[in-house]
């Protein structure tokens, strides 16, 4: 439960720090809205080097499982679908951060976020921290209890008009005893647990 909630909230942080994020004008903004719209197929290879980035930036490596993409159209002032989606791609990490590593962790993200010309952006929390990449994607790190990580990816895209645009994740989640997915760390290393 406390995943589920926790997952929410980033959601919920990630799309409003997004709705800023991107840059303005050019071909690709939305409807004056400021964001940049990414192509579908760009926006995938740039979520998975996302993820994939801030994850093998950790030193010791982790272990970690993906979800599927996920894509949400925005709506606009009227409530109506103006024709992008926010498109996301969740890491959980599956190794045990213990509460003495996390600040650890933290700075080897932003370390690695910074050397690649990311901006960081203001107001996070002890316990997360997000950039915006110089094209307009974004990235977000959420520690929470007990010591799980998740790595969330997002960009803007044209809707695609489904929810998992390019299937289901590329190999299951474990599954937790109720059958739905664990996402909780369940490994651990001396190093970080």
């Amino acid at each position: 439960m406390r995943l589920r909630v926790a997952g929410a909230v980033a959601v919920l942080v990630l799309g409003l720090g997004a709705a800023g994020c991107g840059s303005s004008g050019g071909d690709g903004a939305a409807g004056g809205s400021g964001r940049t719209v990414v192509a579908l197929d760009t926006a995938r290879a740039r979520l998975q080097e996302l993820v994939a980035g801030t994850t093998g930036a950790l030193s010791p490596a982790v272990r970690y499982a993906d979800d599927a993409f996920r894509a949400v159209p925005h709506e606009n002032a009227a409530r109506g679908n103006d024709g992008t989606a926010q498109l996301t791609l969740r890491r959980y990490v599956l190794t045990r951060i213990s509460d003495a590593n996390r600040s650890r962790l933290l700075d080897q993200v932003e370390a690695y976020w910074k050397g690649r010309g990311y901006t960081l952006n203001e107001g996070g929390s002890a316990d997360e921290i997000s950039a915006a990449a110089p094209d307009g994607t974004g990235v977000t790190v959420t520690i929470g209890v007990p010591g799980n990580v998740t790595v969330v990816a997002d960009a803007w895209v044209q809707d695609p008009r489904t929810t998992a645009p390019f299937g289901p994740a590329p190999s299951p989640l474990p599954t937790a005893k109720d059958g739905g997915p664990d996402t909780m760390p369940s490994f651990e290393d001396p190093a970080w647990s």
